[in-house]
């Protein structure tokens, strides 16, 4: 199964957070706040889901507005365009977008990175020239600074597909 028709895109997404949520190390960066988040323990898939699922992975744009006791670091996923290739109409072409939220409090890590491209680097390793089944091989990881603010930092990387019969 392509991309025939926009239905089949919500199926795909669901296999895009699917294989992001088996990223035990990006769950960590996310979940963990401390300096040390891929040292901890990963988290049981009964917890990712309870934790994780639609809270700090989301398919879903929304991003609570409520002020929070502590700010969490989280993606979100978006179909950003999805058009009829020009060169062929049995193609069509797919931008997906990840922003990447992360609290200014929280950007450094143990490590020698910093969290925004720790997260950053696990998406990429996830999602770069991976093919996900009925949509088509995924590539990019190209990323641009989103928005700064007092608290938060965001990013948007971006990946592209076409998709084919």
């Amino acid at each position: 199964m392509s991309v025939r028709n926009c239905r089949d895109i919500g199926i795909n997404l669901r296999k895009i957070m699917s294989r992001l949520m088996a990223n035990d190390k990006l769950v960590n960066l996310l979940w963990y706040s401390d300096k040390d988040p891929l040292n901890q323990r990963s988290l049981r898939e009964e917890e990712k889901k309870d934790l994780i699922f639609e809270k700090l992975i989301k398919i879903i744009p929304r991003i609570d507005a409520e002020k929070k006791e502590k700010p969490t670091s989280m993606i979100s996923i978006r179909v950003v365009r999805g058009r009829q290739n020009n060169e062929n109409n049995e193609f069509k072409d797919i931008i997906i977008e990840i922003e990447i939220f992360v609290p200014l409090t929280q950007w450094i890590i143990k490590n020698s990175n910093l969290r925004p491209f720790a997260i950053m680097g696990e998406i990429q390793e996830s999602l770069n020239d991976k093919t996900i089944d009925g949509l088509g091989k995924m590539t990019g990881g190209d990323f641009e600074l989103n928005f700064l603010s007092e608290e938060m930092s965001s990013y948007v990387q971006t990946f592209y597909i076409t998709s084919y019969d």
